[in-house]
């Protein structure tokens, strides 16, 4: 479905410019996803994101341990305790066991929530880089190389290093 959608743009943009008397089609290429990777504030978000998740993962690693003592505990006192301690001492393993199962859930969802959240901000910024190049560098079309089903394309089509470029200049000069 995305390589027929592909190839009927592409034939569009050929009669198009046939049709205009343009000598040439000018296609550039782009990953975005190395682009997120490679980029100076891409980066940083991922230096952000791991630091919050740390810090969570500690939280968690603590009710971990907290965990294993109670479970510990029941089981060096079981002999000792009455049945309505043992049971009590139950509940609260069993309580405390569904707030570590809550909280790692929790952990998760925000985690993606926050790297999807970053994620649409600097694919939105670079949206903006890439029209301007596209309108100033003459392209007809440019493409996502992962999502548009590109097999190859020659190196001077690939704009990424030049997209990835304009970025970290376009966010240090926001930064100053």
């Amino acid at each position: 479905m995305k390589k027929s959608l592909l190839f009927s743009i592409i034939g569009v943009l050929l009669a198009h410019s046939i049709a205009l008397g343009e000598d040439h089609i000018k296609v550039g290429l782009i990953d975005l996803q190395r682009c997120l990777q490679e980029s100076k504030e891409g980066q940083k978000v991922v230096g952000l994101l791991q630091k919050k998740k740390n810090v969570l993962q500690a939280q968690l690693d603590a009710m971990q341990k907290e965990l294993l003592e109670l479970r510990k505990e029941l089981e060096k006192q079981a002999m000792m305790l009455s049945m309505d301690a043992q049971e009590d001492k139950r509940r609260t393993i069993k309580r405390k066991t569904r707030e570590l199962e809550y909280f790692y859930k929790d952990l998760n969802e925000e985690m993606m929530r926050g790297q999807e959240k970053e994620k649409e901000r600097i694919l939105k910024e670079l949206g903006k880089i890439i029209e301007k190049m596209g309108s100033e560098g003459n392209y007809t079309l440019i493409m996502e190389k992962k999502a548009g089903g590109v097999l190859y394309c020659a190196d001077p089509v690939d704009i990424t290093e030049k997209v990835i470029k304009a970025y970290d200049q376009m966010k240090e000069e926001t930064e100053k």
